[in-house]
């Protein structure tokens, strides 16, 4: 269990906060058996500048595909969940980027996770990438059709 924010830095000196309850809501789902399933959602929160406080998620719901290796969010309820934190908030939460777990202590992205965000993910602003493995998160950024690896400070 983590008991404050963890803060991660870009090389532009940006910060991604992410809250100790959406933390701990990803440590939650860490793959630490071999039968555990990976779990994917949606980053929310807001825009506060140039940095980025992440405050709450979509969790998995029934209706997506899991299995050890792979996720694919197929249900509504996680586009649900981004617009009642937009519509709760008055707009000041926003959907931020994408979250899912890897079967490994220190995770990295795969060919697969890099082809699926260059794909999908298309914004002007700035998108949060986090991968929760067994003991690290990976934080990324991505930019336009750039991914940078954050450093946790």
């Amino acid at each position: 269990m983590i008991d404050k924010e963890l803060v991660f830095k870009a090389q532009d000196e940006s910060l991604v906060v992410i809250s100790t309850g959406v933390a701990n809501t990803l440590l939650s789902y860490r793959q630490i058996s071999n039968s555990s399933h990976e779990s994917a959602g949606v980053l929310i929160g807001e825009r506060r500048d140039v940095h980025i406080v992440i405050k709450n998620l979509s969790e998995p719901s029934r209706w997506d595909i899991r299995s050890r290796f792979k996720v694919d969010r197929v249900s509504k309820h996680h586009q649900k969940v981004v617009d009642n934190a937009f519509k709760n908030s008055n707009g000041t939460l926003q959907y931020l980027g994408e979250w899912h777990t890897h079967p490994e202590d220190v995770p990295n992205p795969s060919m697969t996770d890099y082809t699926s965000w260059h794909k999908n993910l298309k914004s002007e602003l700035p998108l949060i990438l986090i991968i929760a493995g067994r003991t690290h998160f990976w934080v990324g950024k991505k930019i336009q059709d750039k991914i940078e690896v954050l450093k946790q400070i």
